[in-house]
């Protein structure tokens, strides 16, 4: 991922854990650490574009 600080962690079971560093909310499984860091930049994709959405609707309001 580009300019962003993550943590992955790897769980009991097997699987990996990982999260933004600054938006631990913000955080995605997977089966490998690799599958784990792809679901994040997917997800994080989507949560910043939920942010920006949010702060737009509250500029025009």
């Amino acid at each position: 991922m580009n300019e962003v600080n993550y943590v992955i962690e790897s769980l009991p079971n097997g699987e990996f854990y990982a999260y933004l560093l600054d938006y631990n909310q913000c955080c995605a499984y997977g089966e490998t650490e690799n599958e784990a860091i792809e679901n994040l930049q997917d997800i994080s994709h989507d949560f910043f574009n939920e942010i920006s959405s949010v702060f737009t609707l509250e500029d025009m309001a």
